[in-house]
This record gives structure tokens, C-alpha cells and sequence, in this order.
């Protein structure tokens, strides 16, 4: 289940740098640049691993946490947003919102995967004039609610003024 999240966020991620314009090899030297930095999220570590810069997972039960900075203006990852996402995810809630003082992009939803569903919660928030922080949360459903609260704090982390 491990390698089952970190490839539906890799998957993400893909679907995000394939609709990106055409000069593909500049654009992914600029988002493994952004991918580089430390986005200082506050993670409790006693619940997720560390695997990369910004990416913690957890072993049992299956939940992730990711913040990457992507080399787009928030208004148009908010415009690709919804046309990007990988095939079967089931969008269950999506709308711009205030959280912590700083309008933010949220969407809510569902994939399936062979070891069964995943709920997902990814945050868009303006970095700068041409780059956007994007904060994505999964678990697998029925997860203990401590889980879910990590979650959410690693989110509330990542997003402020």
C-alpha cells in the first residue's frame, strides 16, 4: 500500500507536468528545482516517515502527506486542476476557501486502488506571481482519526501568510 500512494501522488504530479505548455524540458527543470525546497511542514513523525523533501508516509495504516511548490500561477492550476486528475478519481467536494487567512483552492475526493479506497485532499495556495503551493493529503478510508488529524495539521502547516 506504501508504493500504492506514493504512486497515485507521483501519478498527480505527472498528470500536473503533462499539462504544463510545450517547452516540457525547461518546465520539469524548473518543478524538480521547486520540488528541492523545504517547505517547512510540520509533520508528526512519530505517525509518517520521511521519504523525500516534503513527502512523509506511513507505514500502518496507509496515509501520506506532500507539499510541493509547482512552477504555475495559482489561477491556472486552479483552471487545469480538475481536468488533470488521474482516471477513476471521484471529486467529492471542491470550491475555493479561507484557511488561515489565505484563499485556497481545496478538493476532496476518492480513488481506488487494488487495496482498496483512498480519500485524497489536495490545497492550492498563491506562492508567488508564478508558482503555487499545492499540499496533498491520503488515507485510506476507515483510518484512525489521529491520522486524519495529522493530516489536517500538516496542511494547516504549509498554508499561512
Amino acid at each position: 500500500m506504501k508504493k500504492t500512494l506514493i504512486a497515485l501522488c507521483m501519478l498527480f504530479v505527472a498528470f500536473n507536468v503533462q499539462a504544463q505548455e510545450p517547452d516540457a524540458a525547461e518546465e520539469q527543470a524548473i518543478a524538480m528545482e521547486l520540488a528541492a525546497i523545504d517547505l517547512e511542514m510540520k509533520v508528526d513523525t512519530e505517525l509518517f516517515q520521511k521519504m523525500s523533501t516534503n513527502m512523509y508516509v506511513s507505514q500502518s495504516p496507509k496515509a501520506m502527506v506532500m507539499g510541493m511548490i509547482v512552477p504555475e500561477t495559482y489561477e491556472n492550476a486552479i483552471t487545469k486542476l480538475e481536468g488533470n486528475l488521474p482516471p477513476g478519481f471521484k471529486v467529492t467536494n471542491k470550491g475555493e476557501k479561507m484557511m488561515n487567512g489565505v484563499n485556497t483552492m481545496s478538493l476532496e475526493g476518492t480513488i481506488e486502488s487494488p487495496e482498496g479506497v483512498i480519500n485524497c485532499i489536495m490545497y492550492y495556495t498563491k506562492r508567488d506571481a508564478d508558482t503555487c503551493t499545492v499540499f496533498m493529503g491520503m488515507s485510506e478510508v476507515g483510518v484512525d482519526k489521529k491520522y486524519t488529524d495529522a493530516i489536517t495539521a500538516a496542511a494547516n502547516s504549509i498554508i499561512k501568510k
